[in-house]
């Protein structure tokens, strides 16, 4: 969503990011949706990365103002995903995200889960509205909070996916055990578990670990811009040929769900759809 919205020529900073422009252009959101699932997608995402009362809060406004704006706004995101969805006449499903409470890449900003769970709780409460399918806790950065994400989402009746970001070394980014936690989290109850926003190369190193550990379904949606070692963002992305390329080995390990996160457009899509459908 954010790498194709800055394709389109918006500007996002912090803290909003992706959320800016549900006011600015819902049209252009519409046609993001719209273009990953005429390419063949079978689960789209609400732009929900930032609509959360925290993240208004950074913005400036009041506890109560910033409450009632991420509500607002998530609810546009959800009808704004289940529209295009209408449209398509397709069965898609939709994934209500919600990210880390703080900064994806900063695990340290994360002020514990006493403080984070009203922050989060209220964010649940607006993405488990009656269009989304599924609650996706996505770019997770420390076991502690996910797991204490994962016990308000597992409340509400739907599947919970959870998904982390990771260091090089294909453990969680700020060093946490990846298999410990993913054994945690199935005992739990969540319904899928991966990694997402990462290097091909550290999600193929955490997808062949997970696949041992648990026995539920596996997702995986790389960052396709991002060098080997996963620190920076190379010149050239990964295209789509050499991604359907990755996804078939990570298939092979019997990753269920498959997808693309930053740097990825609606072509990478296409590809892995037309090689699935080959």
């Amino acid at each position: 969503m954010g790498t194709r919205l800055e394709e389109m020529g918006h500007k996002l900073t912090e803290p909003l990011w992706s959320a800016t422009v549900l006011q600015s252009a819902p049209e252009d959101i519409v046609q993001i949706h719209r273009e990953n699932i005429n390419a063949g997608a079978q689960v789209i995402t609400t732009n929900t990365f930032r609509t959360t009362p925290f993240a208004l809060h950074k913005a400036g406004l009041s506890g109560v103002d910033a409450h009632a704006r991420a509500r607002a706004l998530t609810l546009l995101a959800i009808r704004l995903a289940w529209k295009t969805v209408k449209e398509s006449g397709k069965d898609i499903k939709i994934a209500a995200a919600i990210a880390p409470l703080a900064d994806s890449w900063h695990p340290e900003q994360f002020p514990g889960n006493i403080i984070s769970r009203p922050w989060h709780d209220a964010q649940l409460d607006n993405l488990s509205h009656s269009s989304t399918d599924i609650l996706l806790l996505e770019s997770m950065n420390s076991a502690r909070e996910a797991k204490g994400l994962t016990e308000l989402a597992l409340r509400y009746e739907k599947p919970v996916w959870v998904s982390f970001t990771l260091n090089e070394e294909g453990q969680i980014y700020n060093g946490d055990d990846l298999v410990s936690t993913a054994k945690f989290l199935e005992k739990k109850g969540v319904s899928a578990i991966g990694v997402n926003c990462s290097s091909l190369e550290a999600s193929k190193i955490a997808l062949v670990a997970l696949r041992e550990a648990v026995s539920i379904p596996l997702l995986t949606y790389p960052n396709v811009e991002l060098d080997p070692k996963g620190k920076k963002k190379t010149h050239n992305k990964i295209s789509p040929d050499d991604f359907v390329t990755w996804a078939n080995e990570v298939k092979e390990l019997g990753v269920e769900f498959i997808g693309a996160c930053c740097g990825s457009d609606y072509t990478h899509i296409k590809a892995l759809a037309d090689e699935n459908n080959s």
